[in-house]
């Protein structure tokens, strides 16, 4: 096996060199043939993953680290290549719904352990700033309405306030704009609307950020899709609700949208932003649709 590993040096203000001495101690050891390479801007994670002539790509960061490296691995279509993870992020909600560990010697271990599983990818159609239509894929959720703002926010911040408290923060911060949406749902051909959405999360990992998370009935390879929607909600409200986004338990408070599909496009009347796997990305109208167990993912849990 022959394995990249693509390494973001500003993962968490450099946490990840840090941690490369102990990586590169114990697969050093194992004697493995292995290459690393560091990114030196946005892109390059995904530009290097779809063009590897490699057995195994390693993603060596976060979670933007991560969702690149997946997207690359997708877009490659090299049905042979696999995704290992090391992670040194702030917030490791993809190692935590696939079983990877996070503790530096258990990730190396892990990662050549040899256990593999395939696991399902959300393909998303976008629009940039400009217009222009994209299409990536994540492995976590995408969220519409709050979701941009918060992870802006928080991308900023939690350097200083912490994992937690970041993210928390800029709930409050988003809050004080109280914006709400009109949002039209297409989902497996329903059409819906849903009138004053707060925010609208496409999950494929009930774990959303830094704490928050959803109780859903999802796992890694069940092609499926959760559609969550809060929405009618003022700012009290929303206050009133975040606890519950802590244990889980909102998605059966009164008045939320639930619901399972393989596929859900989005459109609205107004300009509304979107982030997906931690980072604002681009603006609505957004399609998006599952690919069941398009990804081989190492060194997780085959639960």
């Amino acid at each position: 096996m022959r394995y990249m590993l693509i390494m973001n040096p500003g993962s968490r203000s450099g946490k990840g060199q840090r941690l490369w001495r102990i990586w590169e101690s114990g697969l050093t050891r194992t004697n493995i043939d292995f290459t690393c390479v560091s990114t030196d801007g946005m892109g390059r994670a995904m530009e290097l993953a779809r063009s590897a002539d490699f057995d195994v790509v390693v993603a060596v960061g976060g979670d933007g680290t991560i969702n690149e490296i997946l997207d690359g691995v997708i877009q490659s279509g090299n049905p042979n290549l696999q995704m290992g993870v090391l992670y040194s992020g702030t917030s490791p909600d993809f190692c935590k719904f696939h079983g990877i560990p996070i503790e530096p010697d258990q990730a190396v271990n892990a990662l050549l352990s040899g256990r593999n599983r395939k696991v399902d990818v959300a393909r998303i159609t976008y629009h940039d700033e400009r217009g222009r239509q994209i299409t990536a894929h994540y492995g976590c959720s995408c969220n519409i309405g709050m979701g941009a703002s918060v992870a802006r926010f928080a991308n900023k911040w939690r350097r200083y306030l912490g994992d937690s408290l970041g993210t928390g923060a800029g709930v409050i911060y988003t809050l004080a704009k109280n914006a709400r949406v009109d949002i039209d749902l297409n989902i497996d051909g329903n059409i819906c609307c849903l009138p004053g959405v707060n925010n609208l999360t496409i999950a494929k990992n009930p774990y959303i950020a830094s704490g928050l998370k959803l109780a859903l009935d999802i796992s890694a390879d069940d092609g499926k899709l959760c559609v969550f929607a809060m929405h009618g909600q003022g700012r009290m409200g929303v206050i009133r609700l975040l606890p519950k986004f802590y244990s889980g338990s909102v998605t059966g408070a009164k008045g939320m949208f639930l619901q399972e599909c393989r596929s859900v496009t989005v459109t609205s009347k107004e300009s509304t932003e979107i982030e997906f796997d931690g980072d604002p990305r681009g603006y609505l109208p957004v399609s998006i649709e599952i690919l069941p167990q398009a990804l081989t993912l190492i060194g997780g849990s085959n639960e």
